[in-house]
């Protein structure tokens, strides 16, 4: 393995960055060498799918969280009681926003692991003032206003007179960002200040116009589609040779800890906005710890499953559903009903056993093996009460109902936590045991592995360099007239690969008058099935997934597992890192009669193994900012009077970049983007349950 290359965006020589003096735009480091993304990685890379018992453990815990003092409610016999019964009594409301949580598959023991956990989380919580959620492979890690109180009003106060800049954004990184082609970058050396006004447009001898990069699809020959895979093809499509978001670069200020100050503008926000510069400082700092407990390393992700089978148990299936009652529906062929003659006494006595047959309570169809076959009854119908006397006259009829029955009956049991490892176990990362290990054929596929927890550390592993940081801040605004927000039609990741996002701190500053606001997040999974129980029937329920629409049919679901949702607040801050995939959810006016809004501040993490341009290398592209800088420097222009400078600055035009240009430019890397996201979907693919149990 060649040692990888060395960043540098310093200004204290040539610009070594992805796209500039010869570094090629995609160049990429081994996925043991960087964090990781969830745009596209290794196949090894991606988690396990969770078992639906386990989404609900992690729904339920979250849930939890949310309630006020819930660190001390943890600890509480009584409290934790009436939680249980509360979440039993309304387990299954509003779906829609991925909240739902189906108790009964919250059984006793995986409550009481629910609740192990809880009070380890509660313990952190008082210690960092944050706690994971969610948190299967990577997490998501809020703070509330115990927290970031103070700076909720530091930044209603230093952005209340910033006006948008686009349809929702105070600050939208889209505009003026770096143009390969067009915009001037400090290629060869140099650097942006953030001091005095003038400080930020050095000597125009040290910029050159940014090349365009080859885009890594032309490297891939003349015939892409016929001579390169497809996931290598959707990869090459994520990255831009047009756009580029700059960061701003980040220092730590001290020799230990998370304070930061930022070193070179904001794109979009001007450094005459001192305060809210100074607010942002304070949210940077306290995002890093979070961001430390969600950013995955290499393969390996956070936390390990808290469920792990290979399949699923019938112990508890009475015998009863089994199988029908070999008098009801012999197995031999020439024994069955539609096949033998009949006395009328027989065939009363055989009607009366398949009555009480059919008086068995029907099993939930969540627990069921078989889904129903095409001819049988609705679901919801009694088949005892179906019956005419017409269909108790025909032996066909009465096979029939008896086999659908049945299929009401066979029902398989969900496995649970702390079966084959125990909760201490499970924090101690022993959870190479299975509670139902691998089958015969498996053991030529997997090697069990236990789990090696690990720490990720910003501000010890990159004090010297610093992070890179994109800032986004937008207002949702709400009236009568445009009384709904719509929210986001798919989940998504941010950033093309080339901006190497790794994660995002979400900060909503202010809120008010708007129904509940929640962010779902979704995990690309990779359900191997070789070694499983061999039936489909049961694994898909097993794991929350659609049905198989027939025996030999696969369902009809891309590998990805929804987790679920968190709630946007004012004043939380939440961070996850972008191996999840994330989609807002609508909100609306609470009361129509007045105005609402939701503000927040947005934060990018660029991945700081790398360097990538940024502010620190491109003057200022605003016309605005750049005449302003002119006329603040004393030079010949500051000596004349004021006509004759507003003719001199109008033969400049809109010099370096009209806003309409930059809006224009804008609409172009929104669709670029969208491009990218078509291309992460098709690198999706379904899941094939009866082709890997056939060929396991």
């Amino acid at each position: 393995m060649d040692p990888p290359l060395h960043f540098d965006n310093s200004g204290s020589g040539p610009l070594r960055v992805p796209g500039f003096n010869g570094i090629p735009l995609e160049y990429e480091f081994e996925i043991g060498q960087r964090f990781t993304h969830g745009a596209r990685e290794n196949t090894k890379r991606k988690p396990l799918r969770l078992t639906a018992p386990e989404v609900n453990m992690l729904r339920l815990m979250e849930r939890i969280t949310d309630i006020q003092n819930w660190d001390q409610g943890v600890f509480d016999e009584d409290t934790l009681s009436a939680w249980h019964a509360q979440a039993i009594s309304c387990a299954n409301f509003n779906s829609d926003m991925d909240l739902d949580v189906d108790m009964d598959l919250v059984t006793t023991r995986a409550w009481l692991w629910c609740v192990a956990e809880l009070q380890d989380k509660a313990r952190a919580f008082r210690d960092t003032g944050h706690v994971l959620v969610l948190n299967s492979d990577s997490g998501v890690c809020k703070a509330d206003r115990d927290v970031t109180g103070t700076l909720v009003h530091q930044l209603q106060d230093a952005l209340s007179q910033i006006p948008k800049c686009s349809t929702h954004d105070l600050v939208d990184p889209s505009l003026h960002m770096l143009i390969y082609g067009r915009t001037t970058v400090l290629s060869h050396g140099g650097r942006v200040s953030l001091g005095e006004i003038s400080n930020l447009y050095p000597p125009s001898d040290r910029g050159q116009t940014a090349p365009v990069p080859d885009h890594p699809l032309t490297k891939l020959g003349p015939f892409p589609q016929v001579f390169s895979h497809p996931s290598v093809r959707s990869k090459c499509r994520q990255y831009s040779s047009c756009y580029q978001w700059l960061p701003c670069d980040v220092e730590f200020a001290e020799s230990s800890g998370t304070a930061v100050r930022i070193v070179s503008y904001i794109n979009n926000l001007h450094p005459v906005h001192s305060e809210a510069y100074a607010s942002l400082e304070k949210l940077i700092s306290l995002s890093i710890a979070p961001w430390n407990d969600v950013l995955v390393k290499g393969f390996r992700g956070r936390t390990p499953r808290r469920i792990y089978t290979y399949g699923v148990s019938n112990s508890e299936v009475p015998p009863w559903a089994e199988y029908p009652p070999k008098d009801l529906l012999p197995v031999v062929w020439n024994q069955e009903i539609t096949r033998r003659a009949w006395s009328p006494e027989e065939w009363e006595g055989h009607c009366d056993k398949v009555k009480d047959y059919l008086r068995l309570p029907d099993v939930d169809p969540k627990y069921r093996v078989f889904p129903p076959e095409p001819d049988d009854p609705p679901q919801t119908q009694d088949l005892l009460s179906l019956m005419t006397p017409e269909m108790w006259a025909s032996p066909h009829s009465v096979e029939r109902i008896v086999q659908a029955k049945w299929r009401r009956l066979h029902r398989f049991s969900y496995p649970e936590p702390g079966v084959s490892y125990t909760y201490e176990d499970w924090k101690a990362g022993k959870t190479a045991n299975p509670i139902f290990g691998p089958w015969e054929c498996e053991s030529k596929y997997d090697v069990l592995h236990n789990h090696d927890y690990y720490l990720v550390s910003l501000e010890e592993q990159f004090r010297q360099q610093g992070l890179q940081v994109i800032v986004r801040i937008f207002s949702i605004d709400l009236t009568a007239n445009e009384p709904h927000y719509p929210g986001d039609q798919e989940f998504h990741v941010d950033g093309m690969l080339n901006e190497h996002i790794v994660a995002t701190a979400h900060f909503c500053y202010s809120s008010e008058n708007i129904t509940e606001s929640r962010i779902s997040y979704q995990q690309n999974d990779n359900l191997r099935l070789h070694g499983h129980q061999p039936d489909p029937l049961c694994i898909y329920k097993l794991y929350g997934m659609p049905p198989c629409p027939a025996v030999g049919e696969e369902p009809k679901a891309l590998n990805l597992q929804t987790l679920g949702s968190v709630a946007v607040t004012s004043g939380r801050l939440l961070a996850w890192s972008n191996t999840l995939r994330y989609k807002k959810h609508p909100f609306s006016l609470r009361d129509p009669s007045r105005p609402g809004h939701q503000r927040c501040v947005v934060l990018w993490l660029v991945d700081p193994h790398y360097r990538i341009c940024s502010t620190r290398n491109v003057p200022p592209q605003q016309h605005d900012w750049w005449r302003n800088a002119i006329l603040a420097k004393s030079t010949l222009l500051s000596t004349l009077p004021k006509e004759l400078v507003d003719m001199v600055m109008n033969e400049t035009g809109y010099y370096p970049m009209h806003i309409s240009e930059a809006l224009e430019h804008k609409k172009r890397s929104d669709e670029e983007r969208e491009e990218a996201h078509r291309a992460q979907m098709s690198g999706f693919k379904n899941y094939r349950l009866w082709y890997d149990l056939e060929y396991c």
